[in-house]
């Protein structure tokens, strides 16, 4: 709120005040309210609901007393009508939460009807059975609080309901050394030595304020601080544009990678499982397969699910500025280094740096820029950066990237796109049967299904090509080759 960045699990808002503890109120999730307005003035509220762990399993009592509470927030008018978002906050995370929980809270919000959900959710292959589990306890969850708990009940309910993880009680927190990074940025440049002490002063408040079950508001925070405890407090650096106009750039960057092959939609949910898990090794990430093996769609549906949670830049050959950080950063509008402005990304919940077609960039000054920001994400924690690129990127040549960067963002074994799934192949043959035929062995067009994403294209050439008569061949007695047209009926003139 002091800096005027958003709020972890309300993006494109900023907090106007934050509550504590009122149950008394009629907030269900009662710990932490924050209330916050998006750049249209409309309001937004974000219930969240403190918890040291929560193992959201069937036996979980602690899980089923928050959706007791959820099923109680979600009961009030306000749930349809508004901006009205429901969180519980956890310090531990897991494998199961981060590549199975959290993809269904991702599905929830961006498939469109609680039918499309529910197929997703069943379909063997697409997803596992840690998800179909999850969806399965938060149902009887709901039914045990005598909450209606049928498909379209329970989509609209995960759509509204976020898992976010502070490891602020970990050795080596990622989550404090970002806040006060941020703390620091708040203060005058000649009060930047007091930052820790400022951090301290806010954990204080807050403890405090959540005691006596108070309010702080932005006008409320800045008096406490500048008369109470004489801060010098940094002006507006308009980080809040910035951050808009790179998530517009953004969005323009996703929106042109197509994830259909012809009008089938193919989710593939393996890799982008595979990726998530390789960002547990290291903090960079290569998605490698030959041409039309849909890297770029799995770049899409992973950057989608990231920014559910996180903050994310999208850069590709067509969508990048030229000539590095200090062009770019004009663009933005915003008027701090490239490090500054991406530790202000990173502290609502991390960040990832997504390169698209690392391979085809071919403008040396919009390298510079890629070059610039890759630098930057690897000097701030909790900061990864993920890039797709050819098999043989790296390899024939040296790779453009600063080595020196990814060698501090640690280096994670490469997610490598072969072909399409026997599961994926099921998809297709359903959503666009005419498709499938391509893929077969014994089809005169064949087409590997490593190369899935032109299909369509070549399945438009084919219905245009006029094959030539087949024509056999043989030696004559002076061994020259010749050929002569195969004659109706005859083996192999068909």
């Amino acid at each position: 709120m002091l800096a005027g960045g958003e709020p972890r699990g309300l993006p494109g808002t900023t907090i106007t005040r934050v509550e504590f503890q009122r149950a008394a109120d009629d907030r269900p999730l009662d710990d932490v309210i924050v209330h916050g307005i998006d750049r249209k003035g409309s309001q937004a509220v974000l219930e969240i609901q403190v918890k040291r762990t929560v193992t959201f399993t069937p036996s979980d009592t602690v899980f089923s007393q928050v959706v007791s509470q959820i099923a109680k927030a979600a009961a009030k008018p306000e749930f349809n009508s508004a901006r009205y978002e429901l969180a519980v906050a956890i310090e531990r995370t897991s494998t199961k939460i981060e590549q199975s929980y959290q993809e269904v809270l991702s599905w929830a919000r961006c498939l469109e009807s609680h039918e499309i959900f529910a197929q997703h959710i069943a379909r063997i292959g697409q997803s596992n059975d840690d998800m179909r589990q999850f969806v399965i306890t938060f149902r009887k969850n709901l039914q045990l609080a005598g909450a209606e708990h049928n498909d379209q009940e329970v989509w609209r309910i995960l759509r509204r309901f976020q898992i976010l993880v502070f490891d602020f009680n970990q050795p080596g927190s990622a989550s404090e050394l970002l806040a006060r990074e941020r703390a620091a940025m708040a203060l005058t440049p000649e009060d930047a030595a007091r930052a820790a002490d400022l951090w301290n002063v806010l954990a204080i408040l807050a403890q405090e304020s959540a005691a006596k079950s108070g309010e702080v508001t932005l006008v409320s925070l800045r008096d406490f601080l500048t008369t109470q405890h004489s801060y010098h407090l940094a002006g507006d650096r308009r980080l809040a544009a910035a951050r808009d106009a790179l998530q517009e750039a953004s969005i323009g960057a996703l929106r042109d990678i197509s994830v259909l092959v012809g009008t089938v939609h193919i989710d593939r949910a393996q890799f982008v499982a595979q990726t998530r898990a390789a960002l547990d090794t290291g903090r960079y990430v290569e998605i490698r397969g030959d041409s039309g093996v849909g890297k770029s769609g799995v770049l899409r549906h992973l950057a989608e699910q990231i920014s559910l949670e996180a903050q994310v830049i999208v850069l590709s050959p067509s969508r990048t500025i030229r000539g590095g950080w200090l062009y770019l950063r004009s663009a933005l509008g915003c008027s701090v280094s490239a490090r500054d402005f991406l530790s202000d990304l990173a502290s609502d919940g991390g960040a990832v740096l997504f390169i698209d077609g690392a391979d085809i960039f071919e403008d040396e000054e919009k390298k510079a820029t890629v070059r610039d920001l890759v630098r930057a994400a690897a000097e701030v924690p909790n900061f990864a950066v993920v890039v797709t690129a050819r098999r043989n990127f790296n390899l024939e040549e040296p790779s453009w990237l600063p080595q020196e960067a990814l060698d501090a963002l640690g280096r994670a074994p490469s997610v490598v796109i072969d072909r399409l799934t026997a599961e994926e192949i099921g998809q297709l043959r359903t959503g666009n049967p005419s498709l499938v035929p391509l893929l077969e062995e014994d089809h005169p067009a064949r087409m590997s299904s490593a190369t899935c994403f032109a299909l369509p294209v070549l399945q438009g050439k084919v219905r245009k090509i006029r094959f030539p008569t087949p024509r056999r061949r043989w030696r004559n007695s002076g061994g020259a080759t010749q050929t002569e047209p195969r004659q109706a009926g005859e083996k192999g003139a068909d």
